[in-house]
């Protein structure tokens, strides 16, 4: 293909035929006026021809050289023989491939069908034609037809007739359009078609399989260039194309997905939340037709997978082409046979690091597979010292603050929020949002989408290699990190601490062998700043606990430093904190599980705290003055089963968020006034003496999250007035097992409430007002026995779950079809599945409605959410079958079942009864069971098809996968990019996948 081949360039970008005494003088000379503001170069002639005369030449001229033709239909158009000429050349240019007219039309003030059959004005005027033009005219008329057959814009329909708004519209959709040309490359490029005719493009197009192409080279080399000059070459032999620039550089894949999406498939209105959800989104956007792909300046494999995977992403006739430095990037290659799992081992330990890849590669390269796993083993408590030196690299580039905070990150912050860090470090003055930033610009860490820090395994061995190297030199240790493998190097029976020492992680549970702490040796360490001695939590008893340990803590406990910033201590050993202890850049306090009655009286040195966790401090009484403590954003006494009151200056903390005061049981007030304007989370689970809670709820404005379940009995009364009015933010809400005899009516008012639970009450019904929570997804009233009518729900609910609700027997509204949600539980509901029929729960159409009763889109095989765990047993049948209940169903009368198989033509019917009993026969004395007792042991899978209007796309189909027994269905569906929660899941395919 030679360079002569570069897409036709055109001379105008738009020739409009128009009849000019309809148009000329409003509407069309605002349309060019609206053409030369946007820069859209039209074609005008504003000469009349005179009556009668041919079309001239240069007028045929200017509609080829014109890359966009409009044609305006208005009432006199089909009177001009000039006009229909103009028409039929249209066409014909329509008809030629290269170079590509894109034709619009438009009808000004007459309609489609009046253009095409040719009727009232276009009627007279071909009257006229016959007389003058005859031997044209059938011509005229067929070219009239196929005009008004193609998709057009209609006036009156698009914009009420408001014409700048029409115009608006053509010329942003041709704007668009001449947007998505060639790329700017520079002139008099040197050795171009060398290239071109090296890479053999010709070839490429027309393929019938997908090409992948890799530009490598260092940089400066002209990659980018050689690129934008293929593409140029060769984007208008695909149905679309994308040049995405820079690809290193962009730090949000999502958007480079968005943009590649959107460019390829015409689209401005995907969103992408994910990098997953996007790579799915263009296997089954993308797949459908051929397309050009440029990825400029790949640097890394999470941007390949992320944009092109794998060529089963493109359609055949795609080329997608890269480019990068690292040839190894951008190369394939399969490992030898018996290779591949050590190999993926490998990549896994190098997390596609591309220089560790290239190390590694290079010293593993001909070893024998037991090489392979011995150096692996090896890499893993020894890294590799070149890969090493050349990581080192960036942290030598790093000032004494930035170290500090990465070796810290290391050491015991990987995976913690990154807002809770920054507090800590900040605690220890190394002005960590600012420093933090330069070590996410340098990759040496990072922060999830769930805002916790994270950092690559080959870094986080880095950082701990120069710990160690610290520990080496004499009073330098700065950092002690105490585990079982400390200990058995060491061969030690006691942990020495030194005077330098200013971060101490312990882990008191994995040490084999006893270990001797000192705690005299605290006295010496007065530069500590982070403190972290923690063991596992265990559930024992359905009571959380720490696990034993081997670590003997002895001496005096009397001096820790002031200078901490974290002082984190599961399981405390001494009665008493030290008298003197005052740190003034204390953060987070975290003293869970420890015997300490009386922490502090009065803490004036905490103005900085953020974070005090006390939990399952058991001869905890009271708390300390809080008035001091202004900055606290978290406190949690959970599980103080001793705690009898809160000091009253709790209310007070304006920047309190969480408050967790759980199973707190001997608790006797809450503040009946709060300035809390900041609180988000309150959990007041169990605390069965709590009497003063509806005053100080409607002041808290701000919260999302309420926990008041499993209040005492004879705290009854304050619940009933309580008011909810006031928290518009709420979110969650739990206010179970408290008794209830009803809900409040204003419950209505929460607007923003997504999950809500009753459990356990005894209330007879619930409040219409729940219809009116448009957020809501999730209801749970298990347990109410005394709920007899489940009220209109709203639309947006996604599970119900009511079991053990003995006397529930009516649902209203749409609400009565449980099979409308997946995830509903109506267990032990004797009196509401009496009378139940399948023709009123089991359908399994969601295209529509088939009864007047029902709205679903899920599987028969949810009649567990009224019976439990069951299996089927099918014999012969006829017409119908019969439900035999045998287990722990005494109540529930055994009623016949009619079913009736509904195919696409009954659809395509005017059928108005599509009733599952419509003309079955009587049931015949041979008719069938399905057994429902435990003994049964037959299994399947039931699956709908579907397409899902939010993706606006016809071409996508969605698969819900159903297992009759409750089998893991999701490996199914992840093996096409889906998933789900083992039973149902789901995935979705393109119609050609499909």
């Amino acid at each position: 293909m030679a360079a002569s081949s570069i897409p036709h360039r055109w001379k105008y970008d738009v020739f409009v035929s128009f009849r000019g005494e309809d148009i000329r003088k409003n509407f069309m000379d605002h349309m060019f006026n609206d053409f030369k503001h946007k820069g859209i170069h039209a074609y005008r002639d504003d000469n009349e021809l005179p009556k009668g005369e041919e079309i001239s030449p240069h007028l045929y001229k200017a509609i080829e050289e014109s890359r966009f033709l409009i044609v305006i239909f208005s009432k006199n158009y089909a009177s001009s023989s000039w006009c229909t000429r103009e028409l039929v050349k249209i066409l014909e240019c329509k008809l030629i491939e290269s170079p590509k007219h894109e034709v619009r039309i438009i009808f000004y003030d007459v309609k489609p069908d009046m253009v095409r059959k040719q009727t009232r004005s276009y009627a007279e005027a071909f009257a006229k034609h016959e007389l003058s033009n005859s031997t044209e005219v059938e011509k005229w008329k067929e070219a009239f037809t196929m005009a008004a057959n193609l998709s057009g814009w209609d006036l009156r329909d698009m914009t009420n007739g408001y014409e700048y708004k029409f115009i608006h519209i053509i010329s942003k959709d041709i704007l668009k359009k001449l947007c998505d040309g060639p790329l700017h490359v520079g002139e008099n490029l040197v050795g171009i078609d060398f290239h071109f005719d090296k890479l053999d493009l010709s070839h490429f197009v027309g393929s019938d399989k997908v090409n992948m192409i890799g530009i490598c080279g260092i940089s400066g080399i002209g990659k980018t260039t050689l690129s934008k000059a293929i593409y140029n070459l060769m984007y208008v032999h695909f149905e679309g194309s994308c040049f995405c620039d820079d690809v290193r550089k962009q730090q949000d894949l999502t958007q480079v997905q968005m943009q590649m999406i959107g460019k390829i498939m015409k689209t401005e209105s995907l969103k992408i939340s994910s990098v997953a959800e996007g790579a799915m989104v263009i296997k089954q956007r993308i797949s459908c037709k051929p397309v050009l792909l440029v990825l400029d300046d790949v640097d890394d494999h999470e941007q390949l997978e992320a944009l092109a995977g794998s060529p089963r992403w493109f359609c055949p006739g795609s080329l997608i082409i890269c480019t990068g430095k690292d040839k190894q990037l951008l190369r394939k290659k399969n490992p030898s046979t018996g290779f591949k799992e050590v190999s993926e081992k490998v990549v896994k330990y190098v997390q596609g690091h591309p220089l560790a890849l290239k190390v590694l590669g290079r010293f593993l390269y001909g070893k024998t597979m037991g090489q392979w796993v011995s150096e692996l083993d090896r890499l893993k408590l020894h890294p590799n010292e070149k890969i090493q030196r050349v990581l080192r690299l960036s942290y030598d580039g790093l000032d004494l603050h930035q170290k500090n905070i990465l070796l810290d990150i290391a050491c015991l912050f990987i995976g913690e929020n990154n807002d809770f860090v920054a507090s800590i470090l900040d605690g220890c003055n190394f002005f960590a949002d600012t420093n933090m930033r330069v070590l996410v610009d340098k990759s040496l860490i990072t922060v999830s989408s769930s805002m916790s820090l994270q950092m690559h395994d080959l870094i986080q061995a880095m950082a701990r290699a120069i710990v160690r190297e610290e520990s080496i030199m004499h009073g330098k240790q700065r950092r002690l990190l105490i585990s079982s493998n400390v200990y058995d190097i060491a061969g030690q029976n006691k942990v020495a601490i030194t005077e330098a020492i200013e971060v101490l992680v312990l882990s008191l549970e994995k040490f084999s062998q006893k270990v001797h702490i000192d705690a005299n040796d605290f006295a010496h360490m007065k530069k500590l700043r982070i403190l972290k001695i923690y063991q596992e939590e265990k559930v024992y008893e359905q009571k959380l606990k720490l696990k034993g340990h081997n670590v003997i803590f002895s001496g005096n406990f009397n001096y820790l430093s002031n200078e901490l910033s974290l002082f984190y201590w599961h399981g405390y050993p001494f009665k008493y904190l030290p008298s003197n202890f005052y740190p003034e850049n204390i953060m987070a306090i975290d003293l869970c599980y420890n015997n300490v009655k009386d922490f502090w009286t009065a803490p004036k040195c905490f103005r900085r705290l953020k974070v005090m966790k006390l939990r399952y401090c058991c001869n905890l009484i009271t708390t300390p003055d809080f008035t001091e403590i202004t900055n606290l954003e978290e406190l949690s006494l959970e599980g103080c089963v001793n705690l009898i009151s809160v000091h009253p200056s709790i209310r007070k903390l304006k920047r309190l968020v969480v408050l967790n005061l759980r199973d707190c049981k001997r608790l006797q007030s809450f503040p009946c006034r709060v300035e809390m304007d900041a609180l988000q989370v309150l959990n007041l689970t169990g605390c069965l003496k709590v009497d003063q809670l509806s005053q100080a709820l409607g002041q808290i404005k701000s919260i999302t999250e309420l926990h008041v379940d499993r209040i005492a009995i004879t705290q009854l009364p304050s619940f009933r007035s309580l008011s909810l009015a006031g928290l518009h933010m709420l979110k969650y809400l739990n206010l179970s097992y408290c008794n209830l005899l009803e809900v409040s009516e204003s419950i209505g008012g929460l607007s923003c409430l997504v999950e809500l639970h009753l459990e356990g009450n005894n209330f007879t019904s619930l409040p219409g007002s729940l219809s009116q929570l448009s957020s809501l997804k999730w209801l749970n009233v298990d347990g109410c026995k005394k709920l007899e009518v489940l009220p209109e729900l709203p639309p947006s609910l996604m599970g119900i779950h009511a079991s053990d609700c003995t006397s529930l027997r009516e649902v209203s509204g749409s609400s009565k079809d449980p099979f409308r949600f997946r995830n509903n539980h109506f267990r032990n509901c004797p009196n509401l599945f009496k009378n139940a029929t399948i023709d009123s729960e089991g359908s399994i159409s969601n295209m529509q409605c088939l009864d007047s009763s029902i709205t679903s889109e899920c599987f028969i095989h949810q009649l567990p959410a009224f019976l439990g765990k069951y299996t089927r047993e099918w014999k012969e049948a006829k017409n119908f079958v019969t439900f035999c209940f045998k287990e722990n169903n005494e109540d529930v009368e055994v009623k016949e079942c009619g079913a009736r198989l509904i195919c696409d033509g009954d659809l395509q019917q005017d059928v108005t009864n599509l009733s599952m009993f419509q003309d079955l026969p009587t049931l015949s004395q041979h008719g069938g069971a399905i057994d429902l007792s435990l003994t049964s042991k037959v299994q399947g899978i039931g699956a709908v098809v579907y397409r899902v209007p939010e993706l606006k796309d016809d071409q996508i189909l969605k698969i819900s996968l159903g297992s009759l027994d409750s089998e893991d269905t999701t490996t199914i569906s992840q093996k096409y990019g889906g998933g789900g929660h083992r039973n149902p899941s789901s995935f979705m395919l393109s119609c050609v996948e499909f």
